[in-house]
C-alpha cells in the first residue's frame, strides 16, 4: 500500500475539482494518456470526496463548501449553476490561492486514528480532511499515478488497500 508519508517533501502543483470532488495534484511532473491524448500531471493526487478545507492560522482560504456558492461575478439565485468551471467560489479562490504563491512544498503529514487527514504546507497553510461516514464509502484516496495498484484509499469504516 502507498505511503501517506511519500508526500513529504513534495511539491504542491494544482488543486481542482471534478464535480463536486476536490482533487489536489502532488510531486514531479509526469505526462500520462488520458480519453484526449498527453496531459501533464503530479506524480502523485489525493482525490477528496469528504469535508476539508484549506486554512492559514485561524483564516480560511478554501474548503467544501466553497463549490456551491456563486464566484463574485455571479448571483446565487435559481440560475447559478455550481458545476460549471468558473461558476463558483471554489474556482474562484482556488485560482488565486494556487497562482500567487511561489513554490509551495509538503512539509508534514498526520493522520488521526478515525483518519482524518492534516497537511502542513511550507507557506503555513494547512489542508484538514475530515471523514464523514461511518460506513464503506470512499472518503479520500491518495494514488501514484502510472501505478494501478496500492491506492491509499480510506472510507469511514477503515483503511483499504485498492
Amino acid at each position: 500500500m502507498l505511503n501517506i508519508e511519500i508526500l513529504k517533501g513534495t511539491r504542491l502543483n494544482a488543486i481542482g475539482r471534478a464535480a463536486a470532488m476536490c482533487w489536489i495534484s502532488f510531486g514531479d511532473l509526469i505526462e500520462i494518456e488520458s480519453r484526449s491524448g498527453l496531459r501533464t500531471v503530479g506524480q502523485y493526487a489525493l482525490d477528496v470526496d469528504c469535508p476539508w478545507r484549506i486554512r492559514c492560522n485561524s483564516k480560511i482560504l478554501l474548503a467544501s463548501t466553497d463549490m456551491f456558492e456563486p464566484a463574485s461575478t455571479h448571483q446565487h439565485d435559481e440560475t447559478f449553476e455550481w458545476d460549471i468551471q468558473g461558476n463558483n467560489l471554489f474556482d474562484e479562490r482556488v485560482a488565486m490561492l494556487c497562482n500567487n504563491e511561489p513554490i509551495i512544498t509538503v512539509q508534514s503529514i498526520e493522520l488521526s486514528p478515525t483518519n482524518d487527514l492534516k497537511i502542513i504546507f511550507s507557506n503555513n497553510y494547512i489542508l484538514e480532511v475530515f471523514v464523514c461516514g461511518s460506513t464503506d464509502v470512499e472518503q479520500w484516496r491518495l494514488f501514484e499515478h502510472k501505478k494501478s495498484k496500492d491506492d491509499f484509499v480510506v472510507t469511514g469504516c477503515s483503511l483499504v488497500k485498492n
